[in-house]
């Protein structure tokens, strides 16, 4: 089992000294396909080093020049040459200077198919790159050369004269009360009782389990073991994976200190290793130059990027119900959603200048919510995201987490931290950071709409087994939101123009010139259409119609040639729709009914109305459209009126005039006749209108009619005569009286 070791020159902070940290990978496995045993021992061992063979201006590292292996200057990738170097033996650093185009470098450990590290490459840049063991050197790019490749193996022995320090028992450190490795830190330690006891927990699972346990997609027992022990240098030296070579190395009954610690940071270098106490295989060598390590940059103020805010949708029913699962998935549960809670999704990224920080530790402020009258929460967490992929002297991190209302900000400041336990000072507070509100909450759904003199009835759809009944979400309720009425007040544009051909503009988006037609932007979300191609219009650029190519576009939405077609406003545009009424959005009724005066129509007609949600300063998406059907206004009854004969015309037609008993100030009249007598309602059905046109009536009392009626001869005639008022696509009910006709010769 190999053993890695790291370690860091002379620490003031107590305990003072050259601290020293080994990691076992626990994840190899042994020939009889097992875990690795822990060693019951680990013996620390150093060497006195000579200084002017450690330092020189040629190496990139504290390591002595002769300990690296020059491998000449090597050219990979390119026409007929492998993307590929592999190194004639693992090295724990690789050092060159690039020549070639700009390119990225892999650093691969092919044993575990581990990235060691990555880097992105200019001509003439000076690599440096640490690792466990790097055994290949990939270019991604047209290739180069890897000019002075020179690689260093740590695990070779360099004849040093070493000499035994410690004996520190591991395997009986993860059985032992806290009380007996605390004298291990000669400090008060961090760790309570409970967290010990958790740790020792961990442990014993671990060396009770194998390969066989693994659960896919889930931290093995030792994996979460080594999670628990980078947490801190102490807890790892609480452990029995750390040591402290200064005058604070006190030991436990379970170590054995076999030399005199360093009592100072003397002119002497010393080179460090382990050995295994029951294999006696030994770990890399480090060294330590004589000196106090320096202390830690500053990093710069933390950024958040791309700051959102959402409203957690809620858990379907459903989805709670038990279903069979595989003992893959078993473990998981479904995440609660907090009524009331708003999610937070961010990127956050802070710089750091010192190359010896292995994270940092951010203090976040999120203010409180004018809105809900949240307090302000402060809270402290670590960044140590660092991955072969992620950039140079940059922690990103992507955090999801709950706030009290997306009106709060959030605010933080950041401080190094190492694998030793020290930190640096703060840096600066970022600038407030708002969040981006992402929710598009919908009106509720209208079944019906009606409209009566000037009054509009729209119904909302009832709650069903299916879908209950419409609430606003928390958000719209907490900001006081209203749902907004719209009547439609304009019929969509519609325009011919001529469409350019299709050209792709980059994501799966596309654009075409639009002649032609002026006030393009009036046609954004609608639709156009051109050589057997309807598409939605997404955007307007100038005089380019943007648009994405989809399934049902007909022929080939990407591939059309230039050509005449058409654009066609939507329905739901801004500019169609005026304001008519709002609503408080909670305890809405379940009937809105609102005031919305309109003029008579000519005839049948059509009113439409849509909805949305205005809240928190913005306005949601529209909601569907409900029609009402507008009949026009049925006038009033005549008042009651006298006839008179006046004689006949020169066509033997029957001449009458008709006297309303009160006077009328407006309105237009037909008069009807038929025979004998007659019902409102009869004359409707029987009647026929006289020769004359609606009239008005003459002073407000008159009317003249002709009608083709002779006037009998010998007989009186009984006849009903009916006024009726004409509107504007209606006509009211008959007044009606009897009239006799006087025969002519009677």
């Amino acid at each position: 089992m190999t053993i890695y070791l790291s370690a860091l020159g002379w620490v003031n902070d107590l305990p003072a000294g050259n601290r020293l940290r080994w990691h076992f990978p626990h994840a190899e496995l042994s020939p009889g396909s097992g875990y690795p045993r822990l060693p019951q021992v680990v013996l620390v061992e150093r060497a006195p080093l000579n200084l002017r063979f450690v330092s020189s201006r040629l190496s990139p590292s504290p390591y002595p020049p002769a300990w690296w292996d020059l491998l000449g200057s090597p050219t990979v990738g390119g026409l007929l040459l492998a993307d590929e170097y592999k190194l004639p033996a693992p090295a724990q650093a690789v050092a060159f200077v690039w020549r070639g185009s700009d390119a990225r470098i892999a650093f691969h450990n092919t044993q575990t198919s581990a990235l060691e590290a990555l880097r992105t490459v200019t001509d003439g840049a000076s690599v440096y790159v640490e690792g466990q063991s790097i055994d290949t050197i990939a270019v991604l790019g047209t290739g180069g050369t890897l000019e002075n490749l020179r690689i260093l193996d740590l695990f070779r022995d360099r004849q040093l004269d070493w000499e035994r320090v410690a004996e520190i028992a591991v395997e009986k450190s993860l059985d032992a009360e806290l009380d007996i490795v605390a004298k291990r830190y000669s400090q008060p330690v961090t760790l309570t009782k409970d967290q010990w006891a958790e740790l020792v927990h961990t442990a014993q699972r671990a060396r009770a389990s194998s390969p066989a346990d693994a659960i896919a997609g889930e931290p093995t027992a030792w994996e979460m073991l080594e999670l628990l022990l980078g947490l801190r240098w102490e807890v790892a030296l609480l452990c029995g994976f750390a040591y402290c070579d200064g005058p604070g190395a006190a030991g436990c009954e379970l170590d054995s200190l076999l030399a005199r610690p360093l009592e100072t940071p003397d002119h002497t270098g010393y080179a460090y290793r382990i050995r295994n106490g029951d294999n006696g295989e030994t770990s890399n060598l480090v060294i330590v130059v004589p000196a106090i390590a320096k202390e830690l940059g500053v990093p710069d103020a933390p950024m958040y990027i791309g700051a959102e805010v959402r409203l957690p949708e809620p858990v379907s029913p459903q989805l709670l119900e038990p279903v069979p699962v595989n003992p893959t998935i078993a473990v998981f549960k479904p995440l609660p959603v907090l009524e009331e809670r708003f999610q937070v999704r961010l990127t956050q990224l802070t710089r750091q200048s010192d190359q010896r920080a292995h994270g940092v530790e951010i203090e976040e402020i999120v203010t409180a919510s004018p809105t809900v009258g949240s307090r302000e929460l402060r809270r402290t967490f670590y960044n140590r995201s660092r991955r072969p992929e992620d950039p140079q002297l940059a922690y990103s991190s992507a955090r999801s987490f709950d706030v009290d209302f997306p009106d709060v900000l959030l605010q933080s400041r950041a401080r190094a931290i190492d694998a030793w336990d020290r930190v640096s000072g703060y840096s600066a507070w970022s600038p407030q950071a708002p969040l981006t509100l992402r929710h598009e909450p919908l009106p509720p759904p209208f079944e019906s709409a009606a409209y009566e003199s000037g009054t509009a009835r729209i119904t909302r759809r009832a709650a069903s087994a299916g879908e209950p009944d419409w609430k606003p979400d928390p958000l719209v309720r907490r900001a006081g939101g209203r749902l907004i009425l719209y009547r439609q007040s304009a019929a969509p544009r519609r325009a011919d123009a001529v469409f350019g051909g299709a050209i792709p503009a980059g994501d799966g988006v596309y654009r075409s010139s639009v002649t032609g037609v002026n006030g393009l932007p009036d046609f954004i979300g609608g639709i156009f259409s051109t050589g057997g191609v309807t598409e939605n219009v997404i955007a307007v650029d100038g005089s380019d119609i943007l648009f994405r190519s989809s399934a049902n576009a007909g022929a080939s939405s990407t591939s059309f040639d230039s050509g005449p077609g058409r654009l066609v406003q939507d329905l739901k545009h801004p500019s169609l729709w005026v304001q008519v009424a709002d609503f408080p959005a909670e305890n809405l009724p379940q009937v809105l009914v609102f005031n919305d005066p309109l003029p008579p129509p000519a005839a049948v007609s059509v009113v439409t109305y849509m909805a949305r949600l205005a809240y928190y300063g913005r306005s949601g998406p529209p909601g569907g459209v409900v029609r009402a059907v507008r009949q026009p206004d049925i006038p009033a009854i005549p008042p009651p009126f006298t006839a008179e004969l006046l004689g006949i015309d020169f066509f033997h037609r029957t001449l009458l005039k008709l006297r309303f008993t009160i006077p009328t100030a407006s309105g237009r009249y037909t008069v009807w006749w038929c025979d004998g007598t007659a019902t409102p309602e009869e004359l409707a059905r029987r009647g026929a209108p006289g020769t004359h046109q609606a009239q008005v009536a003459q002073s407000g009392l008159h009317l003249y009619e002709t009608l083709a009626l002779p006037i009998p001869q010998h007989v009186d005639r009984l006849i009903t005569i009916g006024v009726q008022q004409v509107g504007e696509g209606a006509v009211s009910s008959f007044a009606v009286i009897p009239f006799m006709l006087p025969a002519l010769h009677g």
